[in-house]
């Protein structure tokens, strides 16, 4: 281990020469006569605690503490002063930054003491040091922005990437709310809440607002960071742009949307062309042929049941057809093909109910088929889960915006204790949403049905 590095200054030689002689082999002595030798000690090695006799000619000992704070401020100082120097001592605690003040004559052992708990303290504080340039260096340099908070929301440091972040490389944000660039007024107070309750927070979705504006969709994760009594002093958040990546999921989504429904239409005109048309054609011939041998009671009978089995096929075809894409959503638009459905749908234990404002603008094909498919799944799981009687569908715009309602009477369910990806149609109805920029509120209650409001931005042709 390599000693501790000691530096007295007293400008009485046998001073010197005692100290040296009953610390040299605990210690790295360096002595010196004066203030102005013990600075150029410390100019050329790396001192660690430093003792200073406090009456010397020209410079006294709180005089050179006092003046070599800002040049060498890590050693530790320690003024070796009379007992009835009460003043220096006083003064070396207010000018010096004196760790301790040892009177003489000394008794070795206490002051041997005295500079190892120094030396213990200059070592804790460089490691502390040390830890703060590290962080500081990981602070600055991190890609990801950065941002300390007080009690009060009030910005007190920041890295350089939260100001490409908010669009502010210009600016100062010292001391500036962070909340205010929140879209949501309520998301920095709940962040803080939690913070102060879990210590940390991983991945808050949040939509941040520029100093021009812009809003960006953010990820932002945080800690607390505290004093040695365990006290909040700071709330660090790590904050991740994630708009590009979103806009991109948005496109994947929207190809992937796409392409199936490119091959939904494949498949219905397929089948409605090929085998709709065959088995047509198959039921016109057993028509005829039952009409050549009505006579024969026997092949009259089957004859006369083919074409009504023939019948029941042709039907689960056109609604596997309409299923997979209602070519009349295709022909004339989103409004027929849900009067379709209730024409397909609707019957004495089941009813449709469907309003609009007749003032819809036209709106792009790949939209219309997403909304079709949300009130699609919607009647699916009313009939097959919920036990309804009827579904209302509303269907309007409001300014910029198209407003979808649906709802059922059905037993509805607890919308806090179900987790809303389990059902698949609820997972197809929410990526629907997602695909066309939407956003969705559920509203249910037991026996009183469950309610869907969706609202989407106009997309026009």
């Amino acid at each position: 281990m390599d000693k501790i590095k000691v530096l007295y200054i007293d400008d009485e030689l046998l001073n010197l020469a005692a100290f040296k002689a009953s610390f040299r082999r605990i210690f790295e002595i360096f002595t010196a006569k004066s203030a102005d030798e013990g600075k150029e000690i410390l100019k050329n090695h790396q001192i660690e605690v430093v003792l200073s006799d406090q009456r010397m000619p020209g410079k006294t000992g709180v005089d050179f503490f006092e003046e070599i704070i800002d040049l060498y401020p890590t050693p530790m100082r320690i003024l070796i002063t009379a007992y009835s120097d009460i003043e220096s001592i006083i003064a070396a605690i207010n000018k010096g930054n004196v760790y301790r003040y040892v009177t003489k004559p000394w008794v070795n052992y206490e002051l041997q003491l005295t500079i190892e708990n120094a030396y213990e303290i200059y070592r804790l504080r460089e490691q502390n040091n040390n830890l703060n340039l590290k962080y500081k260096k990981v602070f600055s340099d991190s890609s990801d922005p950065i941002v300390l908070l007080d009690e009060k929301y009030q910005i007190t440091d920041y890295n350089p990437a939260i100001l490409f972040l908010i669009n502010g490389e210009n600016k100062n944000i010292d001391s500036i709310s962070f909340k205010a660039f929140f879209d949501n007024e309520h998301e920095l107070p709940t962040i803080i809440e939690h913070l102060k309750e879990k210590n940390k927070l991983e991945n808050f979705e949040c939509e941040l607002i520029t100093l021009d504006g812009e809003k960006k969709e953010c990820l932002i994760s945080g800690n607390v960071i505290t004093n040695n009594h365990n006290e909040i002093i700071n709330y660090q958040l790590i904050i991740k742009d994630i708009t590009k990546r979103n806009k991109l999921n948005q496109l994947l989504l929207e190809k992937i949307i796409k392409t199936q429904e490119q091959e939904r239409e494949r498949i219905s005109r397929d089948l409605h062309d090929g085998i709709g048309q065959s088995i047509a054609a198959l039921k016109f011939h057993w028509e005829s042929l039952k009409n050549s041998y009505n006579r024969n009671e026997d092949i009259g009978t089957e004859l006369h049941t083919i074409p009504i089995l023939l019948h029941e096929t042709i039907s689960e075809l056109r609604a596997v057809c309409f299923n997979t894409l209602p070519l009349v959503l295709q022909e004339y638009g989103l409004i027929k093909a849900i009067e379709q459905i209730q024409i397909n749908v609707n019957h004495s234990d089941f009813n449709i109910v469907f309003k609009h404002n007749e003032q819809l603008p036209i709106i792009t094909k790949s939209l219309e088929i997403s909304v079709f498919r949300i009130i699609q799944e919607f009647i699916n799981n009313s009939l097959k889960h919920s036990g309804a009687t009827e579904v209302l569908i509303e269907f309007k715009r409001v300014e910029d915006k198209i407003i979808l309602n649906l709802k059922d009477n059905g037993i509805g369910f607890n919308v806090n204790n179900i987790t809303f990806f389990k059902g698949h149609g609820l997972k197809n109805i929410n990526n629907r949403i997602e695909s066309i920029k939407g956003r969705l509120e559920i509203t249910s209650n037991a026996n009183v049905g469950t309610e869907f409001h969706i609202d989407f931005p106009i997309r026009l042709n």
